[in-house]
């Protein structure tokens, strides 16, 4: 019998569960980011932070995850200036630094506190969609329902790999989650007259345009609002002013969390637009069906138990409208993004939490119709097909330490005082990294560097391998890419790092394994250049003599 107290101790079981999975890896690989789009939502939160303006003047995806990083930021500024003893503005990047003439310092986030608590703030976010998919299912099927649902969405792969990352969709999935959960109130909130009727209708409303705000096509949500309301055994008239609160709720919501979409629309249009184009050039390898299936997304067995629950709500005539506002607001969003050729599974993750309820529902309406041991099997099969994935995806990224990083704690070991290095800007590593080593630093771009190297000597350089597909006057560099690999062969390399290409514009991404090379100068280098070119004119002119003897 699972009485009320039970049912608490396990809800509270499972969100403390849900909980180490998002906050465990926040720390990972700082002081660098560890995902390619953390620095899309960091960045305008500097900016917006610096500017004193709520209005953000980056337009290229919607400010609500920035808006939250940037209370995360004031909430801990007492703290950072009681560590510091200065306030945190005062270490943001300067413009110097962030803005170049060949585009902005991508990587250049600083403090790191900054990256952190932005994580903080999403995952804050991804354990509330947990605690909402529980309660959604709760309130559709009961305890037990609740109580399955709640474990799915904790233990599911594509949630847990969002949940610690400063990543739009998880802001938007908690805010679709919410909007849905409204929409379950105003169903049963009984009479239209009933004040709580338009609370509800208000409420997911707002929490549609929080939802637009979070990710745009996430505000195709609002479509489950208005197909919940057409269902209500209410006059028309109170369904149109129904209808009308919630329109007013969603208007609020936009404009809290995405003011330009009412102060510029144009250009978010404009921007919409542009990215839509952008991602037309760019082509997954696998779409969002097949990736849906993969152990690392949602798996088999949670996709075929979530889509059979789905067809049964359907079935089932009390939970027949709740399906059908599901459905609708699943179809809006698809015919949003299907048609794009870039296909991330990020995209759908909206539709993870309903799938999570909808196996949820099944399993208990099996356990009732066949024997219990059968449902509860199949949720501990399921359970662990969804926290085996998860586990080994924390593993993998809290054990990975960032290349930059690997490659500053070998300089600190190796490089004593007295020493020089040279190290190149292009690598994005940190000003505050590169303090950390006490040999003598000399810092300068890679297209300078090899002037210097036949001026100096240098204990250490600290390079990579540069891509230059995407650089302006790629032909002036390749040449130069032919003469620097000439001054650098005599140098053996001490210590490599990662594997990826470091790309030579600033605002391209250098990734946590940028391929990092550490050369050391030979014991006596200089004195075996000069042996091996005396004995090339050594052979030189006896070849001559040879010749002319002929």
């Amino acid at each position: 019998m699972l009485t009320r107290r039970n049912e608490s101790i396990l809800w509270l079981i499972l969100v403390v569960l849900a909980a180490f999975l998002r906050f465990s890896p926040i720390g990972s690989h700082l002081p660098y980011i560890d995902y390619v789009d953390e620095g899309h939502v960091l960045h305008p939160a500097i900016g917006i932070l610096q500017a004193k303006t709520f209005d953000s003047s980056v337009y290229t995806y919607p400010p609500l995850t920035s808006y939250l990083t940037i209370a995360a930021i004031k909430a801990y500024s007492p703290i950072y200036r009681i560590i510091h003893h200065h306030k945190i503005s005062e270490d943001f990047p300067a413009d110097r630094d962030f803005h170049t003439p060949l585009g902005d310092n991508y990587d250049l986030i600083t403090p790191p506190e900054i990256i952190w608590l932005g994580r903080l703030a999403v995952a804050c976010l991804s354990v509330g969609t947990v605690i909402l998919s529980g309660a959604i299912a709760r309130r559709l099927g009961g305890a037990r329902v609740g109580l399955f649902a709640l474990l799915f969405t904790a233990l599911c792969p594509a949630l847990v790999s969002r949940g610690s990352i400063v990543s739009l969709d998880t802001t938007a999935t908690f805010f679709v989650a919410a909007t849905l959960y409204f929409c379950q109130r105003i169903r049963t909130s009984g009479a239209w007259s009933e004040s709580t009727t338009w609370r509800w209708a208000a409420a997911a409303g707002l929490a549609s345009g929080f939802a637009f705000g979070g990710k745009f096509t996430a505000g195709a949500v609002f479509v489950a609002v208005l197909v919940t309301i057409a269902f209500l055994p209410f006059p028309r008239k109170s369904q149109a002013l129904l209808a009308l609160i919630a329109g007013a709720g969603l208007f609020a919501g936009i404009f809290c969390s995405v003011p330009g979409a009412v102060l510029h629309p144009s250009r978010i249009a404009r921007e919409i637009r542009g990215i839509s184009l952008f991602y037309q050039t760019i082509h997954s390898e696998a779409g969002y069906w097949s990736a849906a299936f993969s152990a690392g997304e949602v798996g088999v067995l949670l996709m075929i138990a979530g889509l059979a629950g789905i067809i049964w709500m359907l079935w089932y005539a009390p939970m027949r409208r709740t399906a059908l506002s599901w459905i609708a607001f699943w179809l809006l969003l698809l015919c949003a993004i299907v048609s794009s050729s870039f296909q991330p599974f990020r995209n759908v993750l909206p539709l993870i939490p309903p799938l999570c309820i909808g196996a949820a529902l099944l399993l208990d309406r099996v356990r009732l119709a066949a024997a219990s041991w059968i449902g509860s099997v199949l949720v501990v099969v399921i359970g662990l097909s969804l926290g085996w994935p998860s586990a080994v995806y924390l593993r993998a990224r809290m054990s990975h330490i960032d290349a930059r990083v690997s490659a500053i704690d070998w300089l600190q070991q190796h490089a004593s005082k007295g020493e020089k290095v040279l190290g190149i800007r292009e690598l994005a590593i940190l000003p505050a990294e590169w303090k950390r080593i006490v040999a003598d630093l000399t810092l300068v771009s890679w297209s300078d560097a090899a002037d210097l190297l036949e001026r100096e000597q240098f204990d250490y350089v600290v390079t990579g391998e540069f891509d230059l597909r995407v650089a302006p006057d790629a032909d002036r560099l390749s040449a130069y890419l032919v003469r620097w690999k000439e001054k650098t062969a005599p140098l053996p390399v001490e210590a490599s790092f990662g594997a990826v290409a470091t790309p030579i514009v600033p605002y391209f991404w250098r990734t946590n394994d940028e391929r990092i090379l550490i050369l050391r100068k030979k014991a006596g280098g200089a004195i075996r250049v000069r042996w091996i070119v005396v004995n090339d004119i050594d052979a030189s002119v006896t070849a001559g003599r040879e010749q002319f003897a002929k």
